[in-house]
Parts: structure tokens; C-alpha cells; sequence
């Protein structure tokens, strides 16, 4: 059956329409944790404080830091930890922490503190396992969470409230004595509705429209209206600072081009902020849409490049994905700058 191409204003708008909205849902997205230097505060707290005699270190690295030391079992002491500080609120929505860690074989603990439940030494805490040498992703369901003191499981508390959530830390109390060492390049939270349909589904839902289908239904018109309104000031707005605006007449070529242009331009920065996820958001919607309203004009190489990028960045984690997804604009770009 051949494919059918939406009207190319209806199409167009809505895209443009889907990336901007895109960018301001994807900026409420949970939080991802920094490690510049200028926006991290990590601190070391080791069982010196009862007379133990561990050592840890945090160090930065070119994506992340790493935690090392020497743990020690004499003087009753035996854990070395590191945690910092984020803004309370930044967990809200999350389903749980999700981490990208290469260790060396140790169990360590991910630490959780909360602003309304101050305890000494007490904190939220999960255990994760790492293997020697090999980065691996691990997911830490609020829902795992126990609340302990001084290494003991507190009774009776409740479940942990994402929401306090002010402090994230990691410890190493395994009872081994010896050197350890574990990488950190991404501590995030994350959501049961980060999975790619849901993701769209819920860009749907905050536009009001029905993106792969064209034109809008009649009971959606009037939402329809007001983004386009919105759209048509965004557009004159970047028309006067000597932007390129896809008019309805332009060829299906340069309409990609733009896509894409606009795309990195509302991607890049959200990366670069570590919104791996935003962004790897912005570039996805935007292959599936180009894909969506393309039709014949699209052309099978074309086609086959949004179809294998959206396939291997499924199994990406976010950072991959969005330059996996990435590499795909810039392909879309070379292809149809030749023919805009």
C-alpha cells in the first residue's frame, strides 16, 4: 500500500509545534545529577570520626568522577563515603535512581538522605553490585529503599518521599579490607514512563494532537489555533534575528533540513546542561517525524537511516542514544542539503 503524505502546512506545524513543546516538558524531566565542577559538592566522610582508619578520595575524570581509597577494619572503623548535596524538589515525579557505574566486583550502597527525616548517620539506602572493570547501568526503585542508622535497619519508618530528597551519597562498607575503586558517569532519576511510546504518548497529550495523523480533529482546532499562534511568534521572532523559516512552498528537502537544524538547536544545549534524556528526546521525535510526514518523498536510504538509528538507540543508554540519534540529523542533512 503507498504511503500517504499529510498536508505539508498541517504536517510541518505540528512538528515544529511537537520539538518546542518537546523541550519544555523534556526541561521537567527527572533530574540528572551534574559533575562540572563549578555545580557538584562532594564531600568525604570517613570512619575517622570513630576512630577508624579508611581512606577515600573523589576525583574528577572526563566524564564523571571516581571514588577510591582503602578500606580498613581496624579500630573498629570499616566505611568510607562520599555524597553531595542537590536541590530538594530536583527527584520529584522519579520512580527511582538510575546509575552508571564501572566498579571493581564490590558491593557498595547508594545513600538517599531526606530533609524531613534527619537521623544521625541515617539516610535512604539501596545496595548494587558492580562488576570488575565493566560499566554497567543499574536501576534503584525508590521502592527498595530502607531507611538505616549507623548500619542498622531503623523499624517503623515509612517509604521515602522523592520530593525530600537533598542529598545523594555512595558508601563502601562491605566489610573487606583493601583498595577500592569505583567510576561514576551518570546518577540520574528516572520514570516508568521514560519507555519511547510513553514518551510520545504524553507529547500528544501536552499538545492536544495527534502528530503521525495530519490535520487535527475538529475538537482539537482550538488548541491547535492557539499553538499556532504561539508558533507563528516564534517564527517571526527567529525570521528577524535573519533565521530561516520553512515557508509551505519550500521542497520536501529543505523542510529536513530545517527539521534537523532545529532540532540540534534546541537539543545541544539541553545536553550540554546533562539532559541526556531531553535531548535524546528532541532528536528521536523529530527522525519519527520527518519519517511520519516524508511518505515517498522520504526515499528508502533515507528511511532505512531513521529506521536503524531509532532501533539501535532503544537499547542506548541516553547519552549513546542522543548521539546515535544525532549522527542520523547530521546523515538527513547532508543528504537533502544537496537537494534543497
Amino acid at each position: 500500500m503507498a504511503r500517504t503524505q499529510p498536508p505539508i502546512r498541517y504536517g510541518l506545524i505540528a512538528v515544529f509545534l511537537s520539538v518546542f513543546a518537546l523541550v519544555y516538558i523534556a526541561s521537567a524531566q527527572p533530574f540528572s545529577l551534574s559533575f562540572k565542577a563549578n555545580e557538584s559538592r562532594w564531600q568525604v566522610v570517613l570512619d575517622g570520626v570513630m576512630g577508624g582508619l579508611s581512606t577515600g578520595k573523589v576525583d574528577r575524570t572526563s566524564d564523571g568522577i571516581v571514588f577510591h581509597g582503602d578500606l580498613s577494619l581496624e579500630n573498629n572503623g570499616g566505611f568510607s563515603q562520599i555524597r553531595t548535596p542537590i536541590e530538594m524538589g530536583s527527584l520529584d515525579g522519579a520512580d527511582g535512581i538510575e546509575i552508571e557505574v564501572r566498579g571493581d566486583g564490590r558491593e557498595y550502597i547508594f545513600d538517599a538522605r531526606v530533609a524531613n527525616l534527619r537521623v544521625m548517620a541515617g539516610s535512604f539506602q539501596h545496595k548494587f553490585e558492580t562488576v570488575e572493570g565493566e560499566w554497567t547501568t543499574i536501576r534503584l526503585p525508590f521502592t527498595d529503599f530502607r531507611f538505616f542508622a549507623f548500619g542498622q535497619r531503623v523499624p517503623g519508618i515509612g517509604a521515602i518521599v522523592p520530593a525530600k530528597v537533598d542529598s545523594l551519597g555512595v558508601t563502601l562498607a562491605d566489610y573487606n579490607e583493601g583498595d577500592f575503586r569505583l567510576e561514576i558517569r551518570s546518577v540520574r532519576g528516572y520514570s516508568a514512563r521514560d519507555a519511547y511510546e510513553d514518551r510520545l504518548a504524553k507529547l500528544n497529550e501536552q499538545l492536544g494532537l495527534n502528530i503521525g495523523g495530519g490535520a487535527p480533529h475538529d475538537d482539537e482546532r482550538a488548541v491547535y489555533l492557539d499553538r499556532l499562534a504561539k508558533l507563528q511568534r516564534d517564527l517571526e521572532a527567529r525570521e528577524a534575528e535573519g533565521g530561516v523559516v520553512v515557508a509551505a512552498d519550500q521542497s520536501f528537502a529543505a523542510r529536513v533540513v530545517e527539521l534537523c537544524v532545529l532540532a540540534v538547536e534546541r537539543g545541544a544545549p539541553l545536553y550540554n546542561k546533562g539532559q541526556h534524556e531531553a535531548c535524546a528526546s528532541v532528536y528521536e521525535l523529530t527522525l519519527v517525524s520527518i519519517s511520519h510526514m516524508g511518505g515517498e518523498s522520504l526515499g528508502d536510504h533515507a528511511r532505512s537511516i531513521i529506521e536503524e538509528a531509532i532501533a539501535e538507540g532503544r537499547h542506548m543508554h541516553s547519552d549513546e542514544r542522543a548521539w546515535r540519534y544525532r549522527a542520523a540529523l547530521d546523515r538527513l542533512v547532508q543528504i537533502f542539503s544537496a537537494h534543497a
